[in-house]
């Protein structure tokens, strides 16, 4: 087990304990420390939440409701302008959807865009480190089980390469050197209708339909990640 999916684990479950993470404790000391840290956070999360109610706090909101001092009588004006706010409110969220519907990401890509950003954010910070010099023939054998593979030498340098949970799914997930930096790649059986790009956060990033897989990239946003996807889309095949 490698460190990334050591700390996924613990932080899913931090009182998970399996003969896996059980040897990953005890071999490892920043391991340990780090199920100490997050146990430490559970517990203090915990305690935080833990707030006595006042044993008459139910007889006050109880008295306060019922009292008819503290009801407020709108008249006639301020229900005429509440009317007009709630108009216009309306009327301006429908005006904005319609100007701007076109920069809106369908759902099914949105959902995908949104799982893979957020891989890339809590990942980054222990991928950036690695470098396992990663070659194609380690990169067909994890892409296997999605019935894909590479029909060329893979054209960058991998760092990184894995599988891990994608929303309800798995997926294939790469880091390699793009022109600008570090792109990471997930390729899922989830499925897609078309190409879409999106930029987001200081990343930049694309969704390209492979038969009924998808393949997400996500990069700085001054990686043109659309050329990179375009070009490994055209050596993906469908395995015999």
């Amino acid at each position: 087990m490698d460190d990334l999916e050591f700390r996924r684990r613990i932080m899913s479950d931090p009182k998970a304990r399996d003969e896996d993470l059980l040897s990953a404790i005890a071999n490892n000391d920043s391991n340990a420390k780090f199920v100490d840290d997050v146990l430490n956070l559970d517990a203090r999360i915990e305690q935080a939440m833990r707030i006595d109610v006042p044993e008459s706090l139910a007889d006050k909101i109880l008295f306060n409701q019922s009292s008819e001092d503290n009801v407020v009588r709108p008249n006639f004006a301020k229900r005429s302008l509440a009317v007009a706010a709630s108009v216009a409110f309306a009327a301006g969220i429908m005006i904005g959807q319609l100007n701007w519907s076109a920069n809106i990401v369908p759902t099914a890509h949105a959902s995908l865009t949104d799982e893979a950003i957020q891989h890339v954010i809590i990942e980054s910070p222990f991928t950036d480190k690695l470098d396992e010099q990663v070659d194609s023939n380690q990169i067909n054998t994890k892409l296997s089980p999605f019935a894909y593979q590479f029909s060329e030498t893979f054209p960058y340098h991998v760092y990184y390469l894995n599988h891990c949970g994608f929303g309800e799914s798995n997926a294939l997930h790469m880091v390699f050197q793009g022109e600008k930096g570090r792109i990471t790649l997930f390729i899922t059986n989830i499925s897609s209708d078309h190409a879409v790009n999106f930029s987001e956060k200081q990343m930049s990033g694309t969704v390209v339909p492979i038969g009924t897989a998808s393949m997400i990239l996500v990069g700085d946003s001054d990686e043109d990640v659309a050329s990179v996807a375009k070009r490994l889309a055209s050596i993906i095949t469908p395995v015999s």
